[in-house]
Order: structure tokens, then sequence, then C-alpha cells
């Protein structure tokens, strides 16, 4: 029972360790000159304009709309001016430490007491 305690310990303890490194934005690039603004929609101010090319990390989504970071400044685009990249997360692998100790208060039955094996007199079974 304690065995499957620890086991489960080091499985939680390892996927809290793991999970902020897949917590990365998703990337996308901009499929032509798009303006960023301050809100989701054309009534919000312009901020910039990204040029056709343009890699971005995408915050969140809403309905059309995505905020973004890139070029050191944050804002909003119409999701069709942005063509999400693929990317292939690897896959990590994490081996369980397992402990084994032997179960405490319990030990082999004793053995009896045998007289030493011979074979004839003067001879002893090796």
């Amino acid at each position: 029972m304690r065995y499957l305690k620890l086991v489960a310990m080091l499985a939680t303890g390892s996927m809290m360790i793991l999970s902020p490194l897949s917590a990365k934005a998703e990337t996308a690039t901009t499929t032509q000159n798009v303006n960023l603004r301050s809100g989701p929609g054309t009534e919000y101010e312009r901020l910039a304009t990204l040029a056709a090319g343009i890699r971005v990390d995408i915050l969140k989504c809403e309905t059309s709309w995505c905020r973004v970071a890139g070029q050191g400044i944050r804002g909003w685009v119409s999701a069709g001016y942005l063509e999400r990249a693929v990317v292939v997360k690897p896959i990590v692998v994490v081996r369980p430490i397992i402990i084994v100790r032997p179960h405490i208060g319990h030990r082999p039955p004793p053995r009896p007491n045998r007289p030493k094996c011979k074979i004839a007199p003067g001879f002893s079974c090796k």
C-alpha cells in the first residue's frame, strides 16, 4: 500500500513540474498586411500595421479576433489574417523512480538446524 502511495505522489509531482513547460502560446504568421488594434473589432483604435509574414504569438481568441503579441507590442488582429503554425510538441517521457523496500515485520521462517553433510567419515559435502 505504501508503494502505491509513493508512486502516486511521484507521478503527481512530476506532472506539476512539467505542466508549466507545456503552457506556451500558439504561433501564427500574418498572411498579408493587417491592422493591430486595441480591442477585438474594427471600432477599436489601430495601434500599428503588421506586415505580411510577421510571426506572432496567439495569446487568446474570441469569435473572429485573436489577441497577439509580436514585434514588441500586443493587440488584436482579425483571425482571418492569421495562418496558424503547425507546432510539433516533443513528447516528454518521465521514468518513474521505484523504491522497493522489504515489508517490515515479515521475515522468512528460520531454517532448521541440519547436521553438516558428510559423504563418508572425514569427507564433507561441498
